[in-house]
């Protein structure tokens, strides 16, 4: 009797996936000013309220001049950092508003690592503020407050004063502040519908076609007149079918 030969099944080779090392302070790609806002937050005295449209124009050119040099470029050059308005936080400074711990949006692996992860200055201008950040791991800028009024280090040339200011919220911020107080208005009740509908907002799941448009002054107070019986959805889908008989 011959013996049984055993079946040898090659599998394909199959081509090994490409390891990609993370990004560390060694291997980083570009050693270039970056910038992020993932902890970005408007606060008392840090707010952007009195900034004029002009303001973020100066902040983004900033911004696009750093994003042309390297961190070293400025950091390791006192010429340079001066100019820039570039150091630590001072803490202890007179008047300073608040405290490294008032920051307590900021993740504790940074805000509790003071040393690691200094917060850190630089100017718009010497006229229009400073911005405040800190480099995280990745030497990426993270931009915590924008200082437009000059209260993160009250300046002796200006008796150490700090100016008031406040958050500047938009349309969709405002509309969440007004649910808000609707939902903390009433007490909740299990038979309430509206209650429980208003405890879903936003849903942020509804898929729209959003149009701009310009109107004469003529067209305008007419659509305001329109808008008191029908909304601007309706309106607009009246006009088309309309227009397609």
């Amino acid at each position: 009797m011959s013996k049984k030969r055993k079946r040898i099944i090659r599998k394909p080779d199959i081509p090994k996936r490409p390891v990609i090392p993370p990004i560390s302070k060694t291997n980083i790609p570009s050693d270039k000013w970056t910038f992020s806002f993932s902890y970005f937050k408007q606060i008392q005295y840090f707010g952007l309220d009195k900034s004029p449209s002009k303001w973020f124009v100066s902040l983004l050119n900033r911004l696009g001049d750093l994003s042309k040099m390297t961190r070293n470029e400025i950091a390791a050059n006192p010429t340079l950092s001066r100019d820039f308005r570039y150091h630590k936080i001072d803490w202890d400074a007179k008047n300073i508003p608040i405290k490294r711990t008032d920051l307590n949006w900021i993740p504790k692996h940074y805000l509790e690592n003071e040393d690691e992860f200094p917060l850190l200055q630089f100017q718009v201008s010497k006229a229009l503020g400073r911005i405040v950040g800190f480099w995280d791991e990745n030497r990426v800028f993270s931009i915590v407050l924008l200082d437009p009024l000059h209260n993160i280090q009250p300046a002796k040339t200006h008796d150490y004063k700090v100016d008031d200011n406040a958050p500047l919220s938009c349309e969709y911020s405002s509309l969440l502040k007004d649910i808000d107080d609707l939902k903390s208005k009433y007490q909740p009740c299990e038979k309430c519908r509206l209650y429980i509908d208003l405890n879903q907002l936003p849903k942020k799941n509804n898929s729209f076609n959003f149009v701009l448009c310009y109107l004469n002054d003529e067209s305008r107070d007419v659509l305001l007149k329109k808008l008191e019986e029908k909304n601007v959805s309706d309106i607009i889908e009246l006009g088309l079918l309309s227009d397609m008989t």
